[in-house]
């Protein structure tokens, strides 16, 4: 599935410039808001493999359909699902996990400052749960070719399916480095790491993810492939497969109209 869209985007552009494409797929750049009046459709997989307990893999999907509502302002809905399979039981199979509504305003456009500045806002509701995730994301380009991406993410969630009320908040932090090779292909390297706290308050743990990246965009269509396997827990110094996969394989492939 994930081989068929990819070359469906690919394979669907035009000669025109893109206009919002991701040179990574865990960090989002300054610059990634569409012009005014511009529409954009993306594809997500991100395939996630191996825990410790049981023979766990899970797909999970998100369709998004993006507008520009200034030159500065763009908006999108996202459908999510998981498909997951797991030795253990319990919720296996294709699952729709919610809807998404995302917001994202360029402060400083990266092409005319030395930093550029995106505020990003998402809110997700799934009927027994519901996220509100809050970024922000600086970009600094080193030349034409070298690009170098932060984002600063929390990420609040509550779940409602039990007699209470649960809690927990995500703090991330991710950074990615692209070289482009040529005005279609880039290549790079993405990290990730994940903390999470209980209740808002009961540190979990932080997990370190690392690997490389792949780029192409021509015409109105990109897609960007990247492997993040788990490198690390730095709180015991050991990998952390009870909470989190092994590897992590994310594809994003979108086209402009």
């Amino acid at each position: 599935m994930c081989l068929i869209l990819g070359t469906w985007f690919l394979t669907t552009i035009s000669a025109e410039a893109v206009a919002d494409s991701r040179h990574f797929t865990y960090s989002y750049e300054a610059d990634s808001v569409l012009a005014k009046g511009k529409w954009e459709f993306e594809q997500w997989v991100t395939f996630r493999g191996h825990r410790s307990n049981n023979n766990f893999y899970a797909f999970d999907l998100r369709e998004e359909i993006e507008t520009g509502l200034t030159d500065r302002l763009t908006t999108a809905l996202y459908l999510n699902f998981r498909d997951t399979h797991s030795s253990a039981g319990g919720r296996d199979g294709l699952e729709f996990k919610g809807v998404s509504s995302e917001w994202k305003y360029m402060a400083l456009s990266p092409h005319l400052n030395w930093l550029g500045l995106l505020l990003y806002g998402e809110v997700k509701y799934e009927g027994e749960s519901a996220e509100v995730e809050e970024k922000i994301i600086l970009q600094h380009n080193f030349g034409d070719n070298w690009i170098l991406a932060m984002n600063l993410i929390a990420e609040e969630e509550w779940e409602f399916d039990g007699p209470g009320t649960a809690t927990e908040l995500g703090l991330e932090q991710t950074v990615g480095l692209a070289y482009k090779l040529s005005p279609h292909w880039s290549v790079g390297l993405e990290a990730r790491v994940h903390t999470e706290f209980v209740e808002f308050e009961d540190y979990e743990h932080s997990v370190l993810f690392a690997g490389p990246n792949l780029h192409f965009e021509k015409g109105k269509g990109w897609g960007t492939l990247t492997v993040l396997p788990q490198i690390i827990d730095l709180n015991t110094g050991e990998r952390n497969l009870d909470e989190h996969e092994a590897i992590e394989v994310r594809l994003i492939a979108g086209i402009v109209f």
